[in-house]
């Protein structure tokens, strides 16, 4: 065997190497492109694990959103804040629905601007998150503007708002950008 041969090959092994050494260093749990959705991110599988949280006292609303993403093919974890503690509550289910690998969130909040770091925390593990009514914070660390990266807004009627939701999630389930307020 030429040496160059073996320089060549020593080359390429070492080049292999280090290609496989790189590379993201933490996964995100979804490939949708959280804030910048587009028909070709890809969406999501539809047995996802959808994170939703409510303020204290909406178990009807909470009843309803998994009865219908359920239908949908969806597996709703459904988080009803408690009355003390509520934005404490919402913070941390937020945080343990994007731990747990929820691809979205639905979220009606106590207090939208006790969310900002946890809605930061959800866009970088590239959740994608739906505001239910009030807009969420739109200030985030750096000026960043992180806020929900889209938002349904209140229904006098608790159907309509279930069912906006739940289109709106099979919308990003299939990449497609959804149409909201």
């Amino acid at each position: 065997m030429s040496f160059r041969i073996v320089v060549a090959a020593v080359v390429v092994g070492t080049a292999l190497a280090l290609a496989g050494c790189q590379g993201t260093t933490s996964a995100a749990p979804t490939p949708v492109q959280s804030t910048d959705l587009t028909s070709s991110d890809g969406g999501f599988d539809q047995h996802a694990v959808i994170g939703v949280v409510l303020e204290p006292g909406e178990d009807s609303l909470g009843d309803d959103l998994r009865s219908r993403l359920s239908a949908a093919g969806f597996r709703p974890d459904v988080r009803v804040a408690a009355t003390d503690g509520a934005a404490a509550a919402q913070r941390t289910a937020v945080d343990q629905l994007v731990h747990r690998g929820a691809k979205a969130l639905l979220v009606r909040a106590v207090d939208t601007s006790a969310l900002t770091g946890v809605i930061q925390t959800a866009h970088d593990a590239g959740v994608v998150v739906v505001s239910l009514g009030e807009p969420l914070p739109t200030s985030g660390t750096g000026g960043d503007g992180v806020s929900a990266d889209y938002r349904v807004p209140a229904e006098d009627d608790q159907a309509d708002l279930v069912s906006a939701a739940v289109d709106v999630v099979g919308s990003l389930q299939r990449g497609e950008k959804p149409s909201t307020d």
